[in-house]
């Protein structure tokens, strides 16, 4: 996917305009085909399918969004209006913009999309125009890093992996032709393991920097199913212990925290020679906690701490926690190299608002080489 795309799909999940798609019958009947979740929520409805614009709202915001769908399709060409709606419980002034979509051979105007957006006091405007304008810019920061990533795997896979491939092959055909040279023997063992350590590597790091979809699965099954694939390409061992509360979130926070583990994980596999990893995500009434931890060798406790001098682990980490303390969230990482605690665990915490009934223990589960088995015990 171009960073274009990727970046059309996030603004039209978090944009606080109203943002539509509309089609028209043949007797000028005007139909909403799909609205952003933001224009979903004022009105109180879901658009599954289509729904007349008369049965999405009262009969004067429907009758005043008509005329400005009539005046697009008789001008052929975006309209723009001001006028008063009763959109999200109160009457207030919107700014209305409408535009054709044109079939790409016969020209003619085949649906129309556009926005309402709510126009306030002048000061509030120029507030809500600069944080616009950041969460856009953050949008298109997110987007084009996961482009970026998906490039980098998709090359590691398609180009580095191939030469290793063809090197291993030639220390092969080398190996026959001086098969009766026991000294070189020793060589080639070396540069067969090498080979074959550099390809392990890269799988494991094509598939980390891989981006995963939220959208199609939700938090809890894409963190366990990516979970898996992790283990299954490191032998590492895995424990899960995922509240199922967490596919509540909205996309912005699952999207923070699946970063935030993935991001943990690699830096377990870069840096920590460890066996053993957990992640573990509990639900509160007022939060999610998040722990990634591992028994790998850990590190002294001077480069534990936060501040200039803490963890080295690339633009990853400080990235999500720039995002995380973005959402009223924070992330520490508490490390030991002492003989008998060794090892580091990432925790971080993100309020939520949302009305949990109880808080739930997480099922857990136990993982290696990708098999994930439920187990009746805590531990």
């Amino acid at each position: 996917m171009s960073p274009r795309p990727a970046y059309h799909k996030l603004h039209w999940i978090h944009a606080p305009e109203y943002l539509f798609g509309m089609q028209v019958s043949d007797d000028g009947t005007f139909f909403y085909e799909s609205m952003n979740p933001a224009f979903e929520r004022s009105l109180g409805i879901s658009i599954k399918g289509k729904k007349a614009i008369q049965d999405c709202m009262g009969e004067e915001d429907a009758k005043s969004i008509r005329a400005s769908c009539d005046a697009c399709l008789a001008e052929g060409r975006s309209v723009r209006y001001r006028h008063r709606l009763t959109f999200g419980g109160r009457r207030r002034e919107f700014d209305t913009t409408i535009n054709p979509v044109r079939d790409s051979e016969s020209g003619n105007i085949v649906k129309l999309v556009g926005s309402h957006r709510a126009i306030e006091g002048q000061g509030t405007v120029d507030a809500v125009d600069k944080t616009r304008a950041a969460a856009e810019f953050d949008l298109r920061l997110l987007s084009l890093q996961e482009e970026v990533q998906q490039r980098i795997a998709s090359d590691l896979h398609d180009s580095t992996c191939q030469h290793l491939i063809a090197a291993s092959l030639s220390v092969m055909r080398l190996r026959r032709a001086v098969s009766d040279n026991g000294s070189a023997e020793k060589f080639f063992d070396d540069i067969d393991a090498s080979i074959d350590q550099a390809q392990r590597e890269i799988r494991a790091f094509t598939y980390l920097l891989h981006p995963q979809n939220l959208l199609t699965r939700g938090l809890k099954t894409t963190i366990e199913q990516f979970v898996g694939g992790f283990a299954a390409r490191t032998s590492l061992q895995t424990s899960l212990a995922i509240a199922p509360e967490v596919d509540k979130l909205s996309y912005e926070r699952q999207r923070a925290v699946l970063r935030v583990i993935q991001e943990a994980l690699a830096n377990v596999f870069r840096h920590a020679q460890a066996t053993q990893v957990k992640v573990a995500i509990q639900a509160t009434d007022t939060d999610f906690r998040l722990r990634v931890s591992d028994n790998g060798r850990g590190m002294p406790i001077n480069q534990a701490r936060s501040g200039p001098k803490a963890i080295s682990f690339g633009v990853g980490i400080p990235a999500m926690r720039a995002r995380l303390r973005q959402l009223g969230g924070t992330l520490e990482i508490h490390s030991s190299s002492a003989t008998g605690r060794r090892g580091t665990t990432l925790c971080a915490v993100l309020p939520h608002s949302l009305p949990l009934k109880k808080t739930r223990q997480p099922v857990r589960h136990h993982g290696r080489l990708g098999d994930h088995r439920s187990i009746a015990q805590p531990h």
